[in-house]
């Protein structure tokens, strides 16, 4: 399969690719790591649990200690799909859109124009505060979006700063940039004679 042309180099491929080059772009993110801290904690309870229930069987009993270890395998497995998931994913700001770009198997690419954003709210929950992530809910006139909230943000105050700036900054520097007209002295036709000399 014939590979697309970089049109910005020093960034992912796989973010490459989806960009147009005419795009700039404002900033590139992974989601805070809160979003896999679960699927860990989950396998470090599910291990302890494995463990203690080992401790009390008697050695002859196989069948049980086999299950346990089946299990402690699964989460794990789980725990590992979804750090990968989460290292493959990006939310990606352009000076025209934003993207965001999920799953390992079937690869999904979510995008909403700038222009089409109408609203963004910015929410910080009590333990976002303290980690440092956040969520932005995106906001379209009238019309069903390819994506509507994107959580776990880090840096959720500067991010919020440079989409702003993209939001608003832009047509305002469009009209301060744009040539303003000329103006025109309006033409005023004298007569070359005085009055009383005219015929």
């Amino acid at each position: 399969m014939a590979r697309l042309p970089r049109s910005h180099p020093g960034i992912p491929y796989e973010l490459d690719r989806y960009l147009t080059p005419a795009e700039k772009i404002v900033f590139r993110t992974r989601l805070h790591p809160i979003r896999i801290v679960r699927p860990w904690l989950l396998f470090v309870v599910v291990l302890l649990l494995a463990g203690v229930l080992g401790s009390g069987l008697p050695r002859n009993n196989g069948g049980v200690r086999g299950a346990s270890f089946f299990v402690v395998v699964g989460f794990l497995a789980w725990a590992i799909w979804r750090t990968f998931e989460w290292y493959r994913e990006w939310f990606v700001g352009t000076d025209r859109r934003l993207m965001l770009t999920l799953g390992i198997v079937t690869r999904k690419i979510a995008m909403i124009p700038l222009g089409k954003v109408t609203d963004m709210r910015y929410d910080r929950p009590p333990l976002g505060q303290i980690l440092g992530y956040g969520s932005f809910v995106l906001e379209s006139a009238g019309q069903e979006q390819a994506f509507r909230e994107v959580r776990y943000v880090p840096h959720p105050d500067i991010l919020y700063r440079r989409i702003s700036e993209e939001l608003f900054t832009p047509d305002a520097r469009r009209g301060s940039d744009r040539p303003q007209p000329v103006a025109r002295a309006i033409p005023v036709n004298e007569p070359g004679d005085p009055w009383w000399k005219r015929t």
